[in-house]
């Protein structure tokens, strides 16, 4: 058989554009690599199965045109999208068919196959007229360029098949009995199998062929190892050892191989084996082809190799190793994919304060304690569940076959029991607690989200409980995250849309019942749920950023009440209106700027605006605190520690604080006329306050007695509901027009 590519390819590209084909080849009968090609099917866009089904197909089709009962006759088949016609063709040492394949779109018509029938004929023509013997160095050609082709661009995911189609098509090509790919494990010390073709039905166990240890007395897998040129063995002494493993391993008594080193950067990676049951001769110009092959597969290797790492990345936690949240809510997904009623559990883990392992022992000794817990994790659970890390000390499983919440809790009280466990890291005797939420798949989640979501939510009302504590979500705390999306739905538009108030309340000295100063309190005027306090949903506002946005506008409206008042010629404004912020805006750059030009655009003495911040607030970023602070010191703002004595500054950080007045947390004043312990509070912080020159002033009176203690210990300011509860601007307008209704008016 003869054939002249520069007088095929013309001839198969007007074939395929006269027929408006995808491809066009021509195939031996025993439908291995295409003598000729026009067009491609990967570059149509079929990957990984279905190019393996278009391939499968074409050589079926193939052999039924080439059989020796055909018909000398064109025949067709179809699979899903496309349609392939196949015709005869032969000639004095050629026997296969010249096949098309095109989208199916319209029937093969009897004009496509008039012109198949010629194009057929002319081929034969042409392949009759050539040199034998160079005609196989052009197939080489061809089959290294098809091999090319088969691996231009394939993904990771793509990778297994395409190696098992070009085993396939490599053996068919040379008319070996077995074609392999085996790669080195450096950690194995062992040549591994990776994919041979045929597929073996029956394999012992042990497979001796499955993974040759380097170490062995095999002379042909010691070799494997180093291998750099092609190996070349037929039946003999020197490869007796090798026979006898072959034997065992597939039952053959006696074969020939050869083998190709894969190669990268002086390393072999593996090699391309081939195998003939009896003896076999391989031609120079063969081998040349299986190095250029193999030279194709190294490089495809390390492309998929990269990829893979990358992917890795992508989906796994760098310190553990442990899926990321992508990778968990992915296999998550599947599962529920195949099954929306799985028997699912979703365990949201939080380890306990690993910032103080992280602080005192140091973030190596934090790190080597989270890989420690993501090991007990992974032990703790069975191999088909999963375990993945999230962020810094989160961590999540998910259980199969948990169908209640009480199994679940089950389950996750031995988590506890084995994490909270104490652990020697680095020498150190490390110990967390831990909170676990849990979600079931069904209950009151359906996704893979949903369910992550909502143990999240179950993990934060565990740790609001305490350490070492199991929540699983049910309805009530469902309806409290629908309550919760939904003011945070409707906080994002809430300030702009002018929905928020402010409500101011009184301050009054006990002595004289003088008013000496109003609170700005903010309230949300919800457009179903009425009027909402602060405490209902600042904590929303600050988790969703709108904390510097809200304390602005507060900030903004105090001041230009206090204007309006001041403009109004029948009321006597209060001394000083006091605004509280927050722990974002004390700490922003602009702050302090923001102040002076709030009281330069409303025309108010320094002294008229007061600032209050909590204890908490100023100990949880001081430095930046104190700057702040001092700015609005500088400023001549007065500055008020709120709920003091509940926070955790000491004497010496109290007196670094450029602040005015402390003001007493009502828990130590509710109680203040019977109780001991709070009367001995409310006296010390009155002499701290004294030592310092600070003015204390007594949050939540409610009560007449309260008064009366106060005045006694010394305290001579207070606000409470048994003066004036929070009242609305305009309500706070009509009251500085009677000052008589200031104090013991209710």
């Amino acid at each position: 058989m003869g054939m002249d590519p520069e007088t095929i390819h013309p001839l198969l590209k007007s074939l395929g554009e006269a027929t408006s084909a995808l491809s066009a080849d021509v195939l031996a009968s025993d439908g291995s690599v295409p003598v000729a090609s026009w067009g491609s099917a990967t570059e149509a866009g079929l990957r990984g199965a279905e190019l393996t089904t278009m391939r499968d197909a074409i050589r079926e089709l193939t052999s039924r045109v080439s059989a020796p009962d055909a018909a000398d006759a064109s025949a067709q088949t179809s699979i899903p999208g496309y349609g392939l016609i196949a015709h005869p063709l032969r000639t004095s040492n050629f026997v296969g068919g010249l096949c098309l394949v095109r989208a199916e779109q319209e029937p093969w018509t009897d004009n496509d196959r008039t012109i198949l029938q010629m194009a057929a004929r002319l081929c034969g023509s042409v392949m009759d007229s050539g040199d034998t013997a160079r005609e196989h160095e052009r197939r080489l050609d061809s089959l290294v360029s098809y091999v090319a082709s088969e691996l231009m661009s394939i993904s990771a995911a793509e990778h297994p098949p395409t190696i098992a189609r070009i085993l396939e098509d490599l053996g068919r090509f040379f008319d070996v009995d077995v074609c392999y790919l085996r790669y080195n494990d450096p950690e194995l010390r062992a040549s591994v199998l990776v994919d041979q073709w045929p597929r073996r039905t029956e394999i012992p166990d042990p497979d001796p062929l499955g993974v040759v240890p380097w170490d062995t007395n095999d002379p042909v897998f010691r070799g494997i190892q180093n291998l750099r040129e092609p190996y070349i063995a037929r039946p003999g002494e020197e490869t007796t050892n090798y026979q006898e493993r072959v034997h065992a391993g597939s039952g053959v008594p006696e074969v020939s191989m050869a083998m190709v080193p894969l190669i990268t950067e002086q390393t072999t990676r593996g090699v391309l084996g081939f195998v003939h049951f009896g003896d076999r001769v391989w031609r120079r110009s063969e081998v040349h082809a299986l190095k250029a092959i193999a030279s194709l597969l190294t490089q495809v290797d390390g492309r998929v190799i990269a990829e893979e790492q990358l992917r890795h990345r992508a989906y796994h936690d760098e310190l553990t190793g442990l899926p990321n949240r992508r990778a968990f809510v992915d296999d998550v997904t599947a599962i529920l994919k195949e099954d929306s009623e799985a028997q699912v559990a979703v365990l949201f883990v939080d380890m306990d304060r690993l910032k103080t392992v992280n602080d005192v022992l140091g973030h190596a000794i934090g790190d080597m304690f989270i890989k420690a817990v993501a090991k007990k994790l992974r032990e703790s659970v069975r191999p088909d569940d999963l375990v993945a890390r999230l962020a810094g000390d989160e961590f999540v499983v998910m259980l199969r076959g948990v169908s209640t919440s009480e199994n679940a809790e089950h389950v996750a009280r031995r988590l506890l029991d084995n994490l909270t466990h104490p652990l020697d890291i680095g020498g150190h005797v490390v110990s967390r607690s831990a909170c676990i939420g849990i979600s079931i798949n069904g209950e009151t989640s359906s996704t893979a989200d949903e369910m992550l979501r909502n143990a999240d939510v179950a993990l934060l009302e565990a740790k609001k409980r305490g350490g070492d504590t199991v929540v699983s979500f049910n309805d009530d705390l469902h309806w409290r995250l629908l309550d919760r999306a939904d003011l945070e739905f409707r906080l994002r538009s809430a300030i702009g849309d002018g929905e928020m108030r402010l409500h101011f309340q009184p301050e009054f000295d006990l002595r004289s019942g003088d008013l000496t100063a109003l609170e700005a309190l903010v309230r949300w005027e919800h457009p179903e749920r009425g009027l909402i306090s602060a405490g209902a949903f600042v904590s929303v506002i600050e988790e969703i950023n709108l904390a510097a946005d809200l304390g602005r506008w507060v900030l903004e409206e105090a001041c230009r009440r206090l204007a309006d008042w001041k403009a109004a010629a029948d009321a006597k404004p209060p001394p000083v209106v006091r605004v509280n912020i927050s722990a974002g805006e004390l700490i922003s750059t602009d702050f302090v700027g923001f102040v002076g030009t709030m009281l330069s655009r409303y025309g108010h003495a320094p002294k008229e605006l007061g600032i209050e911040i909590t204890e908490s607030t100023v100990m949880r970023d001081l430095e930046d605190v104190l700057a702040t602070l001092r700015g609005l010191r500088r400023l001549g703002v007065t500055i008020a520690i709120d709920d003091f004595g509940t926070g955790y500054s000491s004497l010496s950080h109290l007196k670094q604080l450029p602040v005015d007045v402390l003001k007493i947390d009502r828990s130590f004043v509710s109680g203040l006329a019977n109780d001991s312990g709070d009367r001995a509070i409310v006296s010390a912080i009155v002499r701290l306050a004294e030592a310092f020159g600070l003015t204390t002033v007594a949050e939540g009176v409610e009560d007449p007695s309260a008064v009366a203690a106060l005045l006694e210990l010394g305290c001579h300011r207070a606000q409470g509901f048994l003066m004036s509860e929070p009242l609305p601007a305009d309500e706070i307008s009509r009251w500085l027009a009677s000052p008589r209704d200031y104090l013991g008016s209710k």
